[in-house]
């Protein structure tokens, strides 16, 4: 490639390997559970890259892989719920990113780690619903994810939480959950552009990393045909690692910069 294309800010070939790796592992799990991209990939990314970029990376990753999934997923989705959901969101996806901003790395990495945590024990904890909230539960749900997706381009735990304890079929539950993550990570992206944390190196790094996405997905959805509904426990397993390891890392990074 001509010189001058490629950004002087681009990562090292020393941390495009591990970054790669980090893409394919996420979409593996993304096919493998239907959802879940950003939960591991943003964590992961932020080992290799600063806490901005990995958001931003995750969430343009996300977006174009949502586009692919739309048309089969706007069919069984349920609309009423994710209206609000989403009105939510859109308020509160601004001032998420507007705090990722302004952040130190180290307890931008605890507060993702926290997001992971939350995950798990939503998956774990959450009680069913025997009828649908009302508009104001959804919409402090949706709220909750765009705080959540603007800081961290992660919506999933609240949006889990929300969605799994609601009286749905599994097939409107996925399909929600995959429309929802198309539209915060949209959300994302737009509040990303506007503080200047999207350009021309991390649209680079989206575009290269698109097939490996969506290599990951179509085998981690092989792999979910064949475990059935072994899934949940690896899922709640992964995230739980997740988390551990990134809060490790935030942690040993605030106490190495204590005086």
């Amino acid at each position: 490639m001509p010189e001058g294309l490629i950004p002087a800010d681009m990562p090292t070939l020393a941390a495009l390997g591990p970054v790669a790796l980090v893409i394919a592992l996420s979409a593996l799990f993304r096919g493998f559970t239907g959802f879940g991209f950003a939960i591991i990939a943003v964590p992961l990314l932020s080992f290799a890259l600063p806490p901005l970029l990995a958001v931003a990376l995750a969430a343009c990753l996300q977006f174009l892989g949502g586009l692919m999934d739309f048309r089969g997923a706007a069919r069984a989705c349920h609309w009423p719920s994710l209206r609000w959901l989403a009105a939510g969101a859109v308020l509160a996806s601004p001032p998420g990113t507007l705090l990722l901003a302004g952040l130190p790395a180290d307890l931008a990495r605890l507060l993702i780690a926290a997001a992971c945590a939350v995950a798990v024990l939503a998956l774990v904890a959450t009680p069913g619903l025997r009828r649908l909230p009302g508009p104001g539960a959804t919409l402090a749900a949706g709220a909750l994810a765009g705080l959540f997706n603007g800081m961290a381009a992660m919506p999933g735990p609240p949006a889990l939480a929300y969605y799994l304890s609601l009286p749905l079929t599994p097939a409107q539950v996925r399909s929600s959950l995959m429309v929802f993550f198309l539209l915060s990570a949209g959300l994302s992206c737009a509040s990303l552009v506007a503080i200047g944390a999207i350009g021309r190196r991390e649209m680079l790094l989206a575009l290269a990393g698109m097939p490996i996405m969506l290599a990951g997905s179509r085998f981690g959805a092989a792999l979910f045909r064949r475990a059935g509904g072994a899934h949940r426990n690896v899922s709640l397993a992964a995230l739980a690692l997740v988390a551990a390891l990134t809060a490790a890392r935030g942690i040993a990074g605030l106490l190495g910069s204590a005086p």
